[in-house]
């Protein structure tokens, strides 16, 4: 026997911060909500654990900042940019807390646990939360249902819309005929580690050395997300059982300070090891339709290296949540000015991603002395540093000329 939801306005399946924000949002202001959730519970599954200053704005506007502060996020004050090309004592280091007034610096937090957090908000306003919800199906329409099955009991909802927020698996959107179109620049991996008292907890490392693009996030406390970014070819070098003792000793770096002995001598995995494909999603359909409204990487997402995932995905959630909180007209013509916007804001986000790839993820004596020469060009003038704005600003607020063919050009053109 199937259990019927009724009298429901949205159903929102996956509860990452995409999903549970607009669930908690929604909520909020009176709306009848359904989240569904696959996972039992929040386990650290390795996603994005940094949010951009514009980010906490977006998060401030739909009321969600708490859920960060409570779950741990930690401001990271300065951006030190080490690379093999520079010595480690004259490496540029940049105030992060200029950049969005109110604000501050931007977070780093353990993901699984703001994202309880923000489903725990949703349903206190009101929302029905369901943990565990297993093989949920879309069906789109003007009238479109939500089926899943939950504790071996079949359930289906009918709601007014729904909001696939699934992530970069696309569930809903592979379900409703949506595909992508993808490309692969490098490879990454992630490691939440404890250990690293002598590191400077206000300071993340972002640098590039021999086939690695290495990054430290702190979290405070000793605790730290590590990433590595390698060639595409390298996919298998952190595989296996020793993989984790592998990815912690690669951070032995000469462009460290102390050949980074703060990191490689004293961090203990405190979380799974996962590795990926740094995969940039462009939607082939349109990722709103009768019914259903994609968000988040759902709808589509610029390569990781940007840093840019999860403040897309709250600005995502804010238009979409304005839309559906702001009057009766939920057809796919309301929500021109979210396509619209989100359209302008990933073609310069996937234009500046594929600069940064190119700039720190790219490997071997013709890719360094790129990055000698890019570094001088920023240090003579403060315009060529444009792209690396986007990581702290909203894209709109970054000058035009950032996003030309002559800037790249300029940026990358190789001495004779």
């Amino acid at each position: 026997m199937t259990v019927e939801h009724t009298g429901v306005d949205v159903v929102v399946v996956g509860g990452g911060i995409a999903g549970a924000s607009a669930a908690a949002n929604l909520a909020f202001n009176g709306l009848s909500v359904v989240l569904l959730e696959k996972q039992e519970t929040y386990q650290d599954i390795v996603r994005g654990e940094w949010i951009a200053p514009w980010g906490l704005r977006e998060a401030q506007t739909l009321g969600v900042e708490e859920a960060f502060g409570l779950g741990g996020a930690w401001e990271i004050r300065e951006w030190t940019q080490w690379d093999e090309t520079v010595d480690p004592a004259e490496a540029e280091t940049v105030d992060m807390t200029r950049f969005v007034p109110g604000v501050g610096g931007p977070m780093s937090f353990p993901h699984h646990e703001v994202c309880a957090l923000m489903a725990e908000q949703a349903e206190d306003n009101g929302a029905t939360v369901v943990m565990g919800a297993q093989r949920a199906h879309v069906t789109a329409g003007t009238h479109p249902e939500v089926r899943w099955t939950h504790a071996g009991q079949e359930h289906l909802a009918r709601p007014r819309l729904v909001i696939g927020a699934t992530g970069r698996g696309c569930t809903v959107g592979r379900q409703v005929g949506v595909s992508m179109a993808t490309s692969v620049h490098h490879w990454g991996g992630g490691l939440r580690v404890t250990g690293l008292d002598d590191w400077p907890m206000d300071v993340q490392a972002m640098g590039t050395e021999d086939e690695k693009m290495f990054m430290v996030f702190p979290q405070g406390d000793g605790n730290a997300r590590l990433y590595i970014n390698f060639p595409t070819a390298n996919r298998k070098l952190y595989q296996g059982p020793e993989g984790e003792k592998r990815f912690i000793a690669d951070f032995e770096l000469a462009s460290l300070p102390d050949r980074g002995k703060a990191v490689y001598s004293a961090a203990k995995p405190i979380g799974p090891l996962k590795l990926w494909p740094s995969v940039a999603m462009f939607p082939e359909q349109p990722i709103v339709m009768d019914g259903v409204v994609l968000v988040g990487d759902e709808a589509g997402n610029a390569d990781t290296v940007l840093g840019t995932g999860l403040s897309c995905s709250l600005r995502d959630t804010r238009a979409v949540c304005e839309v559906l909180t702001g009057g009766d007209d939920w057809s796919p013509g309301a929500f021109e000015g979210y396509l619209a916007e989100r359209k302008f804001r990933m073609d310069r986000l996937h234009f500046g991603a594929d600069i940064i790839a190119k700039l720190y993820c790219e490997y071997g004596p013709a890719a360094a002395e790129r990055r000698r020469r890019a570094r001088g060009l920023m240090a003579e003038n403060f315009a060529a540093s444009v792209t690396g704005l986007l990581n702290m600003v909203p894209p709109e607020d970054v000058p035009d000329f950032g996003f030309s063919e002559f800037f790249a050009e300029r940026l990358f053109r190789e001495r004779a």
